[in-house]
C-alpha cells in the first residue's frame, strides 16, 4: 500500500461524510474530533467554517492560513410529490449528465440517512418524449421507496433537505489509485489532518492555521469569512482539481498519476508569482514529481489572496477524474507527494521568505 492504514481510514471517514454546501456540518464534526487532539485550539466562523490553531511560541509569529473546503456537490429537495417521489434543486457544479440510475444518499435534518437512487421515464417514452438529446432536469426523480408525500414527510424529509450522490470508497490496484465520492475537497481536509500531526512538536515561527472553509462550490463563500476571522499573512490552499486525461494527457490540463499541480493560472486567481517560485524550487529539490496546470475554475485562493491589504497565497493540488460526480478517482503517489512538499514548506517557512513575497512585485 502506497498510504498508510491510518491514513486510508482517515480518507474513508471523510469522504464519506455527507456534506453539500451550506450542510458540512457532519464533515465539521469529523474535523473538529481530529482537530482537538492535535492543535491548541479549534475556531469557528459564524458560517460553520472550522481551524485547528498551533500557536507558536515565538513572541511576535505572524499567521499562516491552511485551508481546504468542506463543501461537496450534491442536491437539496425542493419538491415532494404526491407519489413519494422527490424533486430536486441542484447545489454546486453537479455533473448532471451521469445521474439518471445513480444512487443516491439523503440525509435529514434530524441525521436520518435514506438510500434510493435517480429514476425517470421508461426508455422507450423518454426517447418519444426528447428523442435522444440530454435528459432535462424536470424528467429526473429522486426515489428513496417512499410511497406517499405523507410517507417521506413521516420520515424527517423536509424541503432543503441534502442529497449527494452516492460512491463509497474503494482501494483499487493495490493501492495505487483510490475511487471514491468527495475528493474534491476532502483530499485538503484529509491532508490538513495530517499536516498538523507532522509538524505537532516541531517549532514554528508562525501561528499555523490548519481548516476547512464552507460553501466553496457556491461561491468561495466560507473562505471570505474565514479569511476575515484569521486576518492570515500568507495562505496555502488545498484542493483536489479536475484531471483531462482520460482520452489523452495534454499539459497543462491535468493527469491523474502526473504528480503536484503547479497552478500558474486559473479563472479567479494569478499566484505570487515569488511564491511559485519557490514552491518550484523546493518540488525539483524534493525531486517531487510535479505538473503545470491552469484551469478556467477557481479555487478558495481567488477569495483569500484578495482579502485584507492582499495575502501572499499558494495553492497545493492534486487532480482527480470524472470530478464533481460520485466517482472520483485519485492517484495515491500524488496525495503523498502533496503532503510532502506542504510539510516541506511550512517547516522551512520563515518570515524572511514572507517579506520576499510580499516584495513580489517591488
Amino acid at each position: 500500500m502506497i498510504c498508510s492504514k491510518e491514513t486510508l481510514a482517515l480518507m474513508e471517514e471523510l469522504t464519506q461524510a455527507i456534506g453539500i454546501s451550506g450542510q458540512e456540518r457532519q464533515v465539521c464534526r469529523i474535523l473538529s474530533r481530529h482537530y482537538a487532539a492535535l492543535a491548541d485550539e479549534v475556531i469557528r466562523d459564524h458560517n460553520g467554517s472550522i481551524y485547528a490553531v498551533k500557536r507558536s511560541k515565538s513572541p511576535d509569529p505572524f499567521r499562516v492560513m491552511v485551508a481546504a473546503h468542506s463543501d461537496e456537490v450534491g442536491m437539496v429537495v425542493r419538491q415532494i410529490r404526491p407519489n413519494g417521489l422527490l424533486k430536486a434543486a441542484v447545489i454546486g457544479g453537479l455533473y448532471e449528465d451521469v445521474l439518471v440510475g445513480s444512487r443516491l444518499r439523503l440525509l435529514t435534518d434530524d441525521g436520518r440517512e435514506f438510500r434510493g437512487c435517480v429514476s425517470t421515464l421508461a426508455q422507450k417514452l423518454l426517447y418519444e418524449r426528447i428523442g435522444s438529446g440530454r435528459i432535462p432536469t424536470n424528467l429526473l426523480f429522486l426515489d428513496f421507496g417512499f410511497t406517499s408525500e405523507a410517507d417521506a414527510r413521516a420520515q424527517g424529509v423536509l424541503e432543503g433537505c441534502q442529497v449527494v450522490v452516492d460512491g463509497p470508497f474503494e482501494i483499487l490496484n493495490g493501492g495505487k489509485r483510490l475511487l471514491s465520492k468527495a475528493w474534491d475537497d476532502r483530499f485538503g481536509c484529509i491532508l490538513g489532518i495530517e499536516l498538523l500531526q507532522a509538524l505537532k512538536d516541531v517549532s514554528l515561527p508562525f501561528d499555523l492555521y490548519v481548516g476547512a472553509d464552507v460553501q466553496e462550490e457556491v461561491g468561495l463563500r466560507g473562505a471570505k469569512t474565514a479569511s476575515t476571522l484569521i486576518s492570515p499573512d500568507l495562505a496555502v490552499v488545498l484542493d483536489c482539481t479536475a484531471a483531462n486525461d482520460v482520452e489523452r494527457f495534454e499539459p497543462p490540463c491535468g493527469g491523474i498519476g502526473q504528480g503536484v499541480m503547479v497552478r500558474f493560472h486559473d479563472g479567479t486567481y494569478l499566484p505570487n508569482r515569488t511564491l511559485f517560485l519557490r514552491y518550484l524550487s523546493l518540488l525539483k529539490e524534493k525531486n517531487i514529481p510535479y505538473q503545470f496546470h491552469e484551469s478556467r475554475g477557481g479555487t478558495d485562493a481567488g477569495c483569500i489572496n484578495v482579502s485584507g491589504t492582499g495575502v501572499p497565497t499558494l495553492t497545493a493540488c492534486i487532480c482527480a477524474r470524472n470530478v464533481h460526480s460520485g466517482s472520483l478517482m485519485i492517484d495515491a503517489e500524488d496525495y503523498v507527494h502533496c503532503r510532502e512538499v506542504v510539510t516541506a514548506f511550512l517547516s522551512g517557512l520563515d518570515r524572511a521568505q514572507l517579506q520576499q513575497f510580499r516584495d513580489n512585485n517591488i
